[in-house]
């Protein structure tokens, strides 16, 4: 469905939920906060999702990459998760850009995580390793710790994102839709 400007949500959910519940519930103990997925161009990805009704993005201010790389990201968060755009090309980007199947100009690549204190950071490692998963690209930015693992059984990767107090208020400065 298309979303007009004259759509109003409902007040009320369709399907009453408990009222309260484990954010973590199914996702290995951490909590799911983002759904990623990588464009073949930042602008038309973000016109194609507001569309449908996600207007509201902001874009993160990202350095210049070596190489010619290139890499754009756009943050908005709606009804309580956050959407994720990449644009990514050029050396070192295969992770993102290689994601791109030919003709395609947007896919669903990651579910995103939050990770809360060292002690979780340390059981995801354990975790990983007790399951034989290994992390495909990871590192500290100063501002986030990330760690990518693929899950080919589901068909994309998952990403675990262990922010420091700038990625907090990173992450809270998003636009909301």
């Amino acid at each position: 469905m298309i979303m007009s400007d004259t759509f109003t949500a409902p007040k009320k959910t369709l399907v009453e939920r408990p009222a309260t519940f484990p954010t973590a519930a199914g996702s290995q103990g951490f909590e799911t906060f983002q759904h990623a997925y990588v464009v073949r161009d930042l602008d038309a990805g973000i016109e194609t999702f507001a569309k449908y009704g996600v207007k509201n993005f902001t874009r993160l201010p990202l350095p210049p990459m070596e190489g010619g790389a290139v890499m754009k990201i756009a943050l908005a968060w709606t009804a309580g998760q956050m959407i994720e755009l990449i644009e990514a090309r050029g050396p070192g980007m295969e992770l993102h850009g290689a994601w791109l199947r030919e003709g395609e100009d947007i896919r669903f690549h990651h579910f995103g995580y939050f990770i809360e204190d060292d002690d979780q950071w340390n059981a995801l490692h354990a975790l990983l390793e007790q399951e034989g998963r290994q992390v495909v690209m990871g590192g500290d930015t100063g501002v986030v710790r990330f760690a990518y693992v693929e899950a080919p059984e589901l068909g994309h990767y998952l990403e675990y994102v262990y922010p420091s107090a700038e990625g907090k208020a990173l992450f809270e400065s998003v636009s909301a839709n």
